[in-house]
């Protein structure tokens, strides 16, 4: 597995800390970029030098540049980014690593319980996003603050994928945005292949005031729109059944897919552990 950091800020610490305390990490090419910094970030990097497969800092051209250009340190199969203020779960690693060696028709996976953290750190909720598909996708299920039915965002801290999809999507990101430069990989990635849900918590986003997202977020829901009307000429091509899919896809995940019309259901897939086996098993819902 690459996993590259950037964006350096003062939770330098605990993202790093959260990556090389993983178990797994023994299986990672942990690539740090930095853009540069003049602040305490240099010494905090030089201090994990060590477990680093590479690092660097230095100037250039933005944030989705430097994370290519992590990525092109590493030849590892998975892969995946965190932006210095976030941190992963303890088990994100291995559980991450776990389902791609077992499962190998997966190309990418996120996370149904998205985490949020206050400045200090401490989890204080875990989103529910219960399941991603190519047609809700494209309708807009997975913009939030637009006024649509939603499932929430498909959060990047939270998702991994191989780079034989990376590859196949072109192997770099859409220089054209300015922000929303994730969203338009998962678009490129649902055209070729299914998104799996896991069932547990692997990304932790920290909201600290300057979030990109977050302070820009009328203008990143925007790049957003405007990724999808590159799929589909009007958002969303069917209101009413975004609302049913949506309400479907909650009441399913939550154990009461019973209550559902399974013509009017959406599919989606979703990996799940089985103590029988010790493996994980794909699951379309």
């Amino acid at each position: 597995m690459v996993t590259v950091n950037y964006n350096y800020a003062p939770y330098l610490e605990d993202c790093m800390s959260s990556i090389i305390n993983q178990r797994g990490f023994d299986r990672v090419d942990y690539v740090v970029m930095d853009g540069g910094s003049t602040d305490d970030s240099v010494p905090i990097i030089e201090g994990h030098a060590d477990k680093l497969h590479h690092w660097q800092s230095e100037s250039d051209d933005g944030m989705y540049h430097a994370i290519e250009s992590g990525f092109s340190k590493s030849n590892a199969e998975v892969m995946g980014w965190l932006n210095s203020d976030d941190m992963l779960a303890p088990w994100a690693m291995q559980t991450a690593l776990d389902i791609f060696d077992q499962l190998p028709d997966v190309k990418w996976i996120t996370s149904r319980y998205p985490m949020q953290a206050r400045k200090d750190g401490l989890v204080m909720k875990a989103d529910f996003v219960p399941g991603v598909d190519q047609w809700g996708f494209y309708n807009g299920e997975h913009i939030k603050s637009s006024g649509l039915p939603t499932s929430g965002w498909i959060v990047q801290d939270s998702t991994f994928w191989r780079r034989s999809l990376w590859e196949e999507v072109g192997g770099a990101f859409d220089h054209s945005l300015s922000m929303a430069c994730d969203f338009e990989l998962w678009a490129r990635f649902i055209e070729k292949t299914d998104c799996y849900i896991v069932p547990v918590p692997l990304g932790i986003y920290r909201f600290q005031g300057d979030n990109k997202a977050v302070v820009g977020r009328d203008a990143y829901r925007d790049e957003c729109v405007k990724v999808l009307q590159r799929y589909t000429p009007i958002i969303p091509e069917d209101l009413d059944r975004l609302g049913e899919r949506v309400f479907a896809k909650h009441l399913n995940a939550l154990g009461f897919g019973h209550l559902v019309d399974s013509a009017r259901s959406p599919k989606y897939k979703s990996v799940v552990f089985s103590h029988a086996d010790e493996r994980y098993h794909i699951v379309e819902s």
